[in-house]
């Protein structure tokens, strides 16, 4: 009579690990931008819901809000949270282009749970401020929360000026003249 076999059990954990990096990289980018937009709307929605009572530093909120997500992005994935960093990265060479579509793809799909989260959380708040109207312009409007628009006064060639100016300030560290998050040890990235 054999010895009766024993096969060793892979506990839960062990069975719920990610071993693809690609994986573990595309969840880590869909977490990121999901966090940024939870947190980071959710100051706006907070100062505009309440006329700037409560939470009338949304832009303080905001930036707080994508530190969080690189903070907690930043080890596994780069901490992109953003389709243009993570094209800028691959522009210049910091990530292989046939991971993009996959960054890209988790960026935008933890966007949009992250807006719906926002949306059903703060659902009373917005139904309740312009009397069950969701308004682009106006003084009760409320798509500032999820979407930015220029003011009346900016023309199209401010804006773009603008907009890239900023995101050179804000997203240097990926470009040419800043330094990447993978020369940074704490945040140090594999792909």
């Amino acid at each position: 009579m054999q010895p009766e076999k024993r096969q060793k059990r892979k506990s839960l954990k062990q069975r719920l690990v990610l071993k693809s990096s690609l994986a573990k990289e595309t969840l880590s980018e869909f977490l990121g931008t999901f966090i940024m937009i939870v947190l980071g709307c959710g100051s706006v929605a907070q100062a505009v819901l309440s006329r700037g009572r409560s939470g009338g530093t949304d832009t303080i909120g905001f930036a707080m809000a994508v530190v969080m997500a690189i903070y907690a992005t930043g080890g596994v994935s780069g901490g992109h949270i953003n389709p243009a960093v993570s094209f800028a990265m691959c522009l210049f060479g910091r990530m292989k282009w046939f991971k993009l579509p996959f960054y890209v793809g988790a960026q935008f799909l933890g966007a949009f749970i992250g807006a719906a989260t926002l949306f059903g959380i703060y659902y009373d708040g917005l139904m309740s401020f312009a009397g069950g109207k969701l308004l682009i312009v106006g003084e009760n409007a409320t798509a500032q929360i999820f979407a930015t628009y220029p003011s009346p006064y900016l023309s199209l060639e401010n804006a773009f000026a603008d907009q890239n100016w900023k995101k050179l300030l804000v997203d240097s560290r990926s470009g040419p003249f800043g330094r990447c998050c993978h020369r940074r040890p704490l945040l140090c990235s594999f792909h």
